[in-house]
């Protein structure tokens, strides 16, 4: 019985992913859903929901950056690779943590922010920024490979304008699983 459950939350979680869809703005901003995560607690990351993947989430980025990749119909050559922000994971996680707590799915804040409002919130002086969020996945590799396999997505996490990165997930209700992770990655550059 639990196996049927996660697997129609994951087939759920999936048809929810796409339908972020990518995105930007003729103002030099690019904003593509994606995912929440709750940042982990230890070194310099106060919250659970940043540290405990931040190496881990980090790594996999990079490693996604480092080869060929179609993201949909566009080619990308292996990206230079990102630098984790503590201010971009902060941005992250509280996102997931709004989501999570008030029970939505949006790039669009309960408190009506956007992606870049949130980040400047956290002192982080953006030139360019993405976002993608993400619910129902329970790992960074799962989320990434969600990410990878939709197109906007795959988009922000190949871009090599994007330096820096900061991810967070948080856990609440969804679709009737009491302890969703609700995942928020958001990249950028000074």
């Amino acid at each position: 019985m639990l196996y049927r459950y996660l697997a129609v939350l994951t087939v759920f979680s999936l048809l929810l992913l796409p339908a972020c869809g990518g995105g930007g703005g003729g103002d030099g901003i690019v904003t593509d859903p994606g995912g929440s995560v709750i940042p982990p607690q230890g070194g310099n990351d106060p919250d659970p929901g940043v540290a405990d993947i931040r190496d881990e989430f980090l790594a996999a980025v990079n490693q996604a950056r480092s080869v060929n990749r179609s993201c949909g119909n566009t080619p990308y050559g292996p990206a230079p690779p990102v630098s984790w922000s503590g201010n971009l994971a902060m941005a992250a996680y509280l996102h997931s943590e709004d989501m999570a707590l008030n029970n939505f799915f949006s790039h669009t804040g309960s408190d009506g922010s956007s992606p870049g409002q949130r980040i400047s919130r956290q002192g982080y002086p953006w030139r360019m920024y993405g976002e993608n969020i993400a619910v129902g996945y329970p790992t960074v590799s799962s989320v990434l490979q969600g990410w990878l396999g939709s197109e906007g997505h795959c988009r922000n996490v190949m871009n090599p304008a994007f330096t820096e990165i900061g991810a967070g997930y948080a856990i609440g209700p969804f679709g009737g699983n009491p302890a969703a992770r609700y995942w928020t990655f958001d990249l950028a550059d000074r």
